[in-house]
């Protein structure tokens, strides 16, 4: 009935999707590594708007009482030779066009890692054969910590380092606290002679949250397994949208024999 209704109205049915002013999004980290911390400011975009997203250079940034200075494209930085300490809490202060946003994180600690090593896989599935790579660890932090993990191979053809396009997020809810293990990275398989690299962050829980809604979003699942499209958590108060994160940050390279 519902169809035939539908298909026998003749006049126009128009929905009104409002168009809202823009929100501040934020994209904030301090890092343990130097010169490595900053804030990115921009707005939103309306539905109907060109996804050219508008920069913001005005605001007032500051963590922990530090000025973060604009140095263009939107982006604040800190003084020269900053590092962020683990065990530490940043306070996110913005102050733009009269409205004031804040945010709070703690930078967690990362676990220990002591080697990598590698081990010959025949070919499985879709992965061919080649080296596998696995880290040794260890991690006595309690209670659970979560790590946000990034690898990849040196492009010796582009000269420069390219990341695989993974977003691998775990904690150490099930990893033998207390004594050294081993943990065999999944999918990877590589050719001898390959230069192999690794990122690992600590995150706290607030963007373990919003890393895995960002990727549960643009996994690019097909059809009715995609997830729907929904705001992003976020740790930004007053309105704003996106993140400010702590990493404490461990990269390590390994050549494949």
């Amino acid at each position: 009935m519902g169809v035939l209704l539908m298909a026998s109205c003749k006049d126009p049915i128009v929905i009104d999707i409002p168009n809202n002013n823009p929100l501040l999004v934020v994209e904030g980290v301090v890092s343990s590594e130097l010169d490595s911390s900053f804030v990115k400011l921009s707005l939103s975009s309306n539905y109907y708007a060109s996804p050219n997203y508008k920069t913001v250079e005005t605001a007032v940034v500051r963590v922990n009482g530090i000025d973060f200075i604009h140095k263009g494209s939107g982006i604040y930085r800190p003084y020269d030779g900053f590092i962020g300490k683990v065990d530490s809490t940043y306070n996110l202060s913005i102050n733009y066009e009269d409205k004031n946003y804040t945010s709070t994180s703690t930078m967690v600690p990362m676990f220990r890692v002591d080697s990598l090593s590698q081990t010959f896989k025949p070919k499985e599935g879709f992965l061919p054969e080649g080296y596998s790579i696995s880290y040794w660890g260890f991690d006595d932090r309690k209670p659970i910590k979560y790590t946000y993990f990034q690898s990849g191979f040196f492009d010796a053809d582009k000269g420069k380092d390219s990341t695989q396009n993974n977003l691998v997020l775990f904690d150490n809810n099930s990893i033998p606290l207390g004594r050294q293990y081993a943990f065999e990275l999944p999918f990877t398989r590589f050719n001898s002679g390959t230069l192999f690299f690794c990122t690992f962050r600590s995150i706290d829980k607030d963007m373990f949250d919003f890393l895995k809604e960002y990727g549960s979003q643009s996994s690019g699942a097909p059809g009715p397994f995609r997830q729907q499209p929904a705001n992003l958590p976020t740790n930004i108060k007053g309105g704003a949208v996106g993140y400010f994160a702590t990493f404490d940050v461990k990269r390590f390279r390994y050549m494949v024999k």
